[in-house]
């Protein structure tokens, strides 16, 4: 064989591992295998090779350890057969070496019987095994076939992990997506049921504030336990409640609760948002909060100075478009009304409009009204001389 094929100036062969599946990449079983030898003189090195073409391996010699890491990490290697001349502690780190860049390479001593513990300090050093060139050549190439079987298990068990690997990272993203599909199901069912069961607690209030104020068929009444009903959820607080008079701006009031403003002291601002807020809030559906009521006193003027640092609400009360009352809750800053009173007010008010101009169509229903069709026959009768006096006749129809 040409002396150029075996020097240490020989090209490395790509490596499929580096680089990419175009180049090299057919896989250990169907490609030839690859020896590198280091440590060998000509002639034991031509026996050596002679070896290892019968047992259909390629052969590579390298001059150094450098040379056979080189070529270990750039192109397929099998195997790494060193000469028996290379003592142990100088082929131990280029054990290493094969070990790091592939576990599938195993480094063989190659030489004479193993003699005063040889094989033990090989084997120590990162060896796999010995081969002894002066034993039977079947025995020789059953050694090698089997260094490189062990190789291919290796590759196997590796390619094995490596695909072990990929599943379990697809399987982990795959269970972080569901794990975050299944947070996001259990939320998103989470608020679903907080809306369902806000709405049925809600449902159930208005039920009972329903049930309550249906048995009022007077307005001081239905202005009473609809007060009294309110405190309850909003809890203690100064109160005032608006009834429309007979003209649009016109208002009076309705209903007072006390806690901690007496009525003398709040009676010039009753009468100030009797004026000028209602008529304002009136028209409109909205729930008016105002937590620093600086601006609201400066609007009125004097009169407001009982709501200095107040937590005020307003609203209307309507009912098919029309204002049945105007209700103004107030109380210190330091007991603010809770965000969630608002839904509750929204759900209440509309209860009570309702059963407020129910009231007010069974007040209007019974003003007497003396019948126009009654009449007519009354004046037709009245102008018959019937011999009696007409005032009979008024009682009698009456």
């Amino acid at each position: 064989m040409d002396s150029g094929e075996h020097s240490s100036e020989h090209a490395p062969e790509p490596r499929a591992g580096a680089q990419g599946e175009g180049q090299d990449a057919a896989r250990p079983e169907q490609r030839r295998p690859v020896a590198v030898c280091l440590g060998f003189d000509s002639v034991r090195f031509s026996q050596v090779e002679q070896m290892l073409e019968s047992a259909g391996i390629d052969c590579r010699e390298v001059a150094s350890s450098d040379a056979a890491v080189l070529q270990m990490a750039s192109s397929n290697v099998d195997l790494v057969l060193v000469g028996e001349s290379v003592l142990p502690s100088d082929f131990a780190p280029l054990a290493a070496q094969a070990r790091r860049i592939a576990t599938a390479i195993k480094l063989l001593v190659v030489g004479d019987a193993p003699r005063d513990g040889r094989l033990l300090e090989a084997v120590r050093a990162g060896a796999t095994d010995w081969i002894d060139l002066g034993a039977d050549g079947d025995d020789a190439t059953a050694r090698i076939e089997a260094a490189l079987e062990l190789g291919r298990e290796e590759r196997r068990r590796e390619e094995r992990v490596s695909r072990l690997k990929g599943i379990c990272r697809k399987l982990d993203a795959a269970r972080t997506d569901f794990s975050e599909r299944v947070d996001a199901l259990c939320s998103d069912l989470s608020n679903a049921w907080t809306d369902v069961q806000g709405r049925l607690d809600e449902a159930a209030v208005v039920g009972e504030f329903r049930g309550l104020i249906s048995q009022e068929l007077d307005v001081e009444d239905l202005l009473r336990t609809a007060m009294q009903y309110m405190l309850t959820k909003t809890g203690a607080t100064n109160a005032a409640v608006f009834l429309p008079g007979s003209k649009p701006t016109q208002f009076g009031l309705g209903a007072y609760v006390h806690y901690d403003c007496p009525r003398k002291q709040a009676e010039p601002l009753l009468a100030r948002l009797a004026s000028d807020v209602c008529p304002n809030l009136a028209p409109t559906d909205d729930i008016v909060r105002y937590a620093d009521t600086g601006e609201f006193v400066a609007a009125i003027g004097a009169d407001g100075t009982v709501l200095d640092d107040c937590d005020l609400i307003a609203f209307s009360a309507r009912d098919a478009g029309e204002c049945m009352a105007v209700f103004f809750l107030f109380r210190n800053r330091e007991e603010p009304f809770a965000d969630e009173l608002a839904g509750l007010i929204d759900a209440l008010k509309g209860a009570f409009a309702a059963q407020m101009a129910k009231l007010v169509r069974v007040h209007h229903r019974s003003k007497f009204a003396w019948p126009e069709a009654a009449a007519d026959e009354t004046d037709a009768d009245a102008g018959e001389d019937t011999g009696e006096d007409p005032g009979e006749e008024w009682k009698r129809a009456a």
